[in-house]
């Protein structure tokens, strides 16, 4: 049983990133639908967990950046964009790397 506001943290944060991956999924079979490529289901939840630590780094250094750039005491800019910007940014290159498709649109030329 569920009970303390940690193991409820964790249920949010599977919950959201499997309603990521499904939306991204109906977004693959769309796809294949008009005849594009897809993309593998291994790739699309990478881009999921990218997105949950974009999404919470990001989230968390845009609610601190502002105290930051006023010049508040106990807040510091370059603390605020290491803890959250090198995570945001690892987390969209991951995402970009499992998002990209790589020769959907190239011809075949080992002819």
């Amino acid at each position: 049983m569920i009970g303390g506001g940690f193991e409820l943290l964790l249920l949010a944060l599977a919950l959201f990133g499997i309603g990521i991956f499904y939306w991204l999924l109906s977004r693959e079979k769309k796809r294949a639908e008009s005849g594009q490529t897809r993309i593998a289901g291994w790739r699309l939840a990478l881009a999921s967990l990218a997105a949950l630590v974009m999404l919470f780094s990001g989230g968390c250094s845009l609610m601190f950046l502002p105290d930051a750039m006023r010049g508040t005491q106990y807040i510091d800019p370059v603390a605020v964009l290491i803890v959250g910007g090198i995570p945001f940014g690892l987390a969209l290159f991951i995402f970009w790397l499992a998002m990209k498709r790589w020769n959907a649109n190239k011809p075949n030329t080992t002819e």
